[in-house]
C-alpha cells in the first residue's frame, strides 16, 4: 500500500508536536513495510531538495514576520492556492497512493481537500487544533468569544463546506473532536480518538542530581500563547529562593524578550535536538507546560511521562484529559497565584510529586508507537 502523508511542516522544517507525529508516524508506516512519501512546504525562496518527498515553496513560513493587519491577505491567498491545488494534483497523478493522511494544512491551501475529493483516493485526516474552525489554530483563555465572531462562522463555514468528510477523523483528545462536531464538521465520517504517539525506550536512566535544587523545565514554543512570559513572571517571585531553577528549551518570537526577563534562576538553553530534550527530562524534577492557549494534546507531556517526569500543566483544553489520565497537578490558565501556589506545593513536597512521575511512567505504555500502530494497521486493514 502506498501512502500519502501531509502536513505543512516536515523535517528538517519541523517546528512542534504535530510534525513530530507526523515523523513518527512516517517512520512507523515504513518500518511495517509502507510505501509512504511526504508533501509538506519550506520557505519561498529555499532552495532545499529532498528526492524522496515533496516540498512546496510558502510563504507560511514567514507568517510570524508578517503585520498582524496584513495576514488577512495572507489567509485569503492560502485559502484559495489555485497553484497548489495543481501541484498537488500532479503529485497524486504520478504517484498514485491508496490512502492520503493530512494533517495541518496551513501553507498548502484548502483546496488540498478539492484535490483529494476529486482524486477519489481513501482519505483520513488528523486533528492537531482548530485550524479548521479559526485561521489563527488557537483559542486564548480570556478570549473565547471569538469562536463566536461573525467573521469566524463566515471562515468555519466555508472550511467546513470545502473539508466535507473524510473517510475518517482521528484525534487524539475528546475535547478537540468535541470542539468540530458542535460546528457541524464531519458529519458522514467515521471519528476515533486515538492519543499521539510516544516513542518508549529504557536507554534513559534517572542521574544522580548534583544540587538539592527542585528543577523545574520548559520545553515548547518560545510564543507568548504558550505561556511563557507568564511563567517568568511567577518565576521571578522565587529570585531569593535557592531551592529552584527552571530551564527553558525552545525557539520563537519571545526569545530576545525572555533573555531580558530572565533571572539568575532562570537558564536559557534555546532550540534542542529530541536527544537532548530527553536529556534535560532527565536531571529535572518537573515539566512545566504553562499554556495559555486551549492546547489538543501536547507531546511534551507524553514524552515526559515515558521518562517518568511528573508534569505541571494548565487545566485547559485536552491537557487537562492527558494528565487527569496520567496523573500530575494542574493550575488555573493564566492565574498566577495559583501557579505560585502550586510551584510551592511541589517545594514543600518533592517526594510525592516524584511517586505522581513513577505512576506515570508505567501508564504511558498505552501510548506506545506499537499501540498506536497497531490501532492505525487495524483501521488500514
Amino acid at each position: 500500500m502506498k501512502i500519502c502523508l501531509i502536513n505543512n511542516l516536515y523535517r528538517p522544517f519541523s517546528r512542534g508536536g504535530a510534525d513530530r507525529v507526523l515523523e513518527i508516524t512516517r517512520d512507523g508506516l515504513k518500518e511495517d513495510g509502507f510505501d509512504v512519501f511526504v508533501i509538506s512546504t519550506k520557505p519561498y525562496f529555499s532552495k532545499y531538495i529532498d528526492n524522496k518527498n515533496y516540498y512546496l515553496k510558502s510563504f507560511f513560513h514567514y507568517l510570524n514576520k508578517i503585520p498582524k493587519p496584513l495576514r488577512l491577505f495572507y489567509h485569503l491567498s492560502d485559502f484559495l492556492s489555485i497553484k497548489k491545488y495543481f501541484q498537488i494534483k500532479k503529485i497524486f497523478k504520478k504517484q498514485n497512493p491508496d490512502l492520503i493522511v493530512t494533517h495541518n494544512f496551513k501553507g498548502l491551501g484548502l483546496l488540498i481537500f478539492k484535490a483529494i475529493k476529486n482524486s477519489k483516493i481513501k482519505h483520513i485526516h488528523v486533528l492537531h487544533d482548530i485550524q479548521l474552525i479559526h485561521p489563527s489554530g488557537l483559542i486564548i483563555v480570556g478570549k473565547e468569544n471569538m469562536m463566536e465572531s461573525f467573521f469566524t462562522k463566515i471562515y468555519y463555514s466555508a472550511v467546513r463546506k470545502m473539508i466535507t468528510s473524510p473517510n475518517l477523523i482521528i484525534s487524539p483528545s475528546k475535547w478537540l473532536m468535541r470542539e468540530h462536531e458542535k460546528r457541524g464538521f464531519f458529519k458522514n465520517s467515521k471519528k476515533i480518538i486515538i492519543p499521539n504517539p510516544v516513542f518508549i525506550k529504557n536507554d534513559f536512566d534517572l542521574k544522580n542530581k548534583k544540587d538539592s535544587a527542585i528543577n523545574f523545565l520548559y520545553v515548547g514554543e518560545l510564543e507568548d500563547h504558550k505561556g511563557i512570559m507568564f511563567l517568568l513572571n511567577v518565576f521571578n517571585e522565587f529570585s531569593k529562593n535557592k531551592n529552584i531553577k527552571l530551564s527553558v528549551i525552545g525557539k520563537g518570537s519571545e526569545y530576545d524578550k525572555i533573555q531580558r526577563l530572565k533571572n539568575k534562576k532562570i537558564t536559557v538553553l534555546g532550540w534542542k535536538t529530541g536527544k537532548q530534550v530527553k536529556t534535560a527530562m532527565q536531571n529535572a524534577d518537573c515539566l512545566i507546560v504553562p499554556s495559555l492557549c486551549y492546547e489538543n494534546s501536547p507531546t511534551v507531556i507524553y514524552e515526559a511521562a515515558s521518562l517518568g517526569l511528573p508534569v505541571l500543566a494548565s487545566r485547559i483544553g485536552g491537557i487537562t484529559e492527558i494528565v487527569h489520565y496520567l496523573g500530575g497537578v494542574l493550575f488555573a490558565p493564566g492565574d498566577e497565584k495559583d501557579l505560585f501556589k502550586k510551584i510551592n506545593y511541589i517545594l514543600k513536597n518533592p517526594g510525592s510529586f516524584k511517586k505522581i512521575g513513577i505512576k506515570a511512567e508505567r501508564k504511558i505504555n498505552k501510548f506506545s508507537v506499537q499501540n498506536y500502530f497497531k490501532k492505525l494497521r487495524d483501521i488500514l486493514n
